[in-house]
């Protein structure tokens, strides 16, 4: 498989900031354990230019050992359309030489081993019915659950990992 990261860094024109922000989120998650109680989970601002920068991620993820990505957005159509659309241009090249799936969570094809010998990135909108399928996703096919994965909360909020709701007395 072709070194991603490398080819982003020079089509993308990523400044020497993002190129270290990525640099050193990638190396924290590899070198830090995660699993299912401590997951390793990316988030950022509103419109502080995280999907480009979790893009990057996940090409130098992939790079480093990560074999799938999931994506959370919030519950929307259209914010999971336009995740899809973006994702599809970004790695445009890597889907063409059959390097990279990239699917919502609700259109899945079975998940043959051609497929799964390839780079995953699944959308997943923060509901009942997509993270019913997420699940069923590594229930059914469990040698997916043995492999690296990198979560993305692309809209945090309270359904993130981390979030407590205060109660007012």
């Amino acid at each position: 498989m072709s070194k991603m990261y490398n080819e982003f860094i020079e089509i993308k024109d990523y400044s020497t900031d993002l190129h270290e922000c990525i640099e050193q989120t990638v190396a924290h998650l590899t070198s830090n354990k995660t699993d299912f109680n401590y997951p390793g989970m990316l988030l950022g601002k509103i419109q502080s230019g995280k999907t480009r920068t979790f893009i990057g991620i996940i090409a130098l993820a992939f790079d480093r050992g990560y074999d799938t990505c999931v994506i959370f957005t919030k519950g929307t159509k259209a914010l999971a359309e336009q995740t899809l659309k973006r994702l599809d241009s970004e790695f445009f090249q890597f889907i063409e030489n059959h390097e990279v799936k990239v699917y919502d969570i609700m259109s899945l094809p079975a998940m043959t081993p051609y497929i799964k010998q390839q780079k995953l990135t699944f959308i997943v909108k923060k509901e009942t019915n997509n993270l019913n399928h997420l699940v069923n996703l590594f229930v059914d096919n469990p040698d997916l659950s043995q492999k690296k994965v990198l979560f993305i909360d692309d809209e945090a909020d309270f359904a993130s990992v981390g979030f407590k709701r205060d109660r007012i007395a």
